[in-house]
């Protein structure tokens, strides 16, 4: 059967792509105005992605932005297991292999995770949601 993949639409006829797309321009605009310099955007390599990456400060934040419209099986938050912060570090260690300047920045991990609505009354900002031992 020819075009057996379908996108998921929602109610509203947008994608789950173009939804996800609206958070993370939301998270966009959310950290900016919360003093964050925004660096890069849907960073990917083949084994990992990284949403945004910004500096805070003399900071370098990796940012993992999740939305759930509906959190009956979690809430975004919840949706960042293990395995998932594992390819973020292995793509922020790939990344900052390419981009040496920012070799000796601390490096931390956030979460922005929107439950429901898109919008200031529900996200959440996590910082140092995870962490690793450490860059090879």
């Amino acid at each position: 059967m020819k075009g057996w993949y379908r996108r998921t639409r929602n109610p509203d006829g947008k994608t789950t792509k173009e939804i996800g797309e609206k958070a993370e321009r939301f998270a966009q605009q959310f950290l900016r105005q919360n003093g964050l310099k925004i660096l890069a955007n849907n960073v990917s390599y083949s084994f990992g992605e990284i949403d945004l990456i910004a500096e805070d400060g003399d900071e370098l934040v990796f940012i993992e932005v999740r939305f759930r419209s509906n959190p009956s099986h979690g809430s975004a938050a919840e949706t960042v297991r293990m395995q998932k912060q594992q390819r973020i570090i292995l793509a922020s260690q790939a990344w900052l292999k390419n981009n040496q300047s920012y070799r000796h920045h601390y490096c931390r991990f956030d979460l922005i995770a929107i439950d429901s609505v898109i919008d200031s009354n529900h996200i959440d900002w996590e910082k140092n949601a995870f962490q690793t031992a450490g860059y090879q």
